[in-house]
């Protein structure tokens, strides 16, 4: 299924990205928790970074980035299925139930539609449950990840991006 793939390719473009920045951000946490606010002061790092190597900007904009990508990803695919529902029936389909279609269709086209059932509605499925599941040595950088990239610009933006596209 198109859109099966395309949710693997953002979540292996997201997962390329944070693997390439965090060498960089880790380094970034470790001198952070070195420095002498923590060293001398007593403060918790945890305390003040709850997010810990998932604040650092870069991993901010990386999450945002696929997070916009999914959303209008997602934007389409129920935009598209809405086009579907809206349709007007066929003469050929005159006289059958729903059921007596669905019992029609062969194996395969059933196994597409659970699929399409159960893609992702929201970008949080791919980028942090899919994370979670298929990466936990990645996930480990978003505990506490309290971020959501989502204000009424963005959502401006993917509604233009669904329209041109």
């Amino acid at each position: 299924m198109a859109s099966t793939d395309e949710f693997d390719r953002i979540f292996k473009e997201y997962v390329s990205d944070l693997e390439a920045a965090l060498p960089a951000v880790t380094e970034w946490f470790e001198q952070l928790k070195a420095s002498r606010k923590y060293t001398a002061q007593g403060f918790s790092i945890d305390d003040i970074w709850p997010g810990l190597t998932g604040s650092h900007p870069v991993m901010i904009g990386t999450f945002r980035k696929h997070f916009l990508k999914l959303a209008i990803l997602i934007e389409r695919l129920d935009r598209e299925e809405e086009l579907e529902d809206d349709e007007e029936p066929v003469e050929e389909d005159w006289g059958t139930s729903d059921d007596d279609f669905e019992d029609d269709e062969d194996e395969d086209e059933d196994d597409n539609d659970d699929e399409y059932d159960e893609r992702p509605s929201e970008p949080y499925q791919v980028l942090i449950e899919r994370l979670r599941s298929e990466r936990p040595d990645l996930y480990v950088h978003f505990r506490q990840f309290m971020f959501i990239p989502v204000g009424l610009e963005d959502y401006m933006l993917v509604e233009r991006e669904v329209e041109n596209g």
